[in-house]
């Protein structure tokens, strides 16, 4: 059985790190363009939301307020309330 190993990056603002194309508050630029998983489309934006994805939501980041499907995009995940 092989492990697969995901490249890793510090983000400048908060200095955590992340995985794939980093924290939400500073996206690593080198993925783009890439190919959405939500909508398939591929973008040059490292920050694109499209309206599958918004379906999708699950976290805010309690430092930046930024929304993500995946808590590991964010600095301060927390889950959104949905009340």
């Amino acid at each position: 059985m092989s492990s697969e190993y995901i490249k890793t990056y510090t983000c400048p603002t908060c200095n955590k790190r992340a995985s794939g194309r980093g924290h939400m508050c500073h996206p690593f630029e080198g993925g783009v363009p890439f190919e959405c998983e939500f909508c398939h489309k591929t973008v040059d934006n490292a920050r694109h939301v499209c309206t599958p994805m918004l379906n999708r939501l699950e976290y805010i980041c309690k430092n930046c307020g930024r929304l993500s499907v995946y808590d590991s995009n964010l600095c301060e995940p927390q889950n959104i309330d949905i009340d």
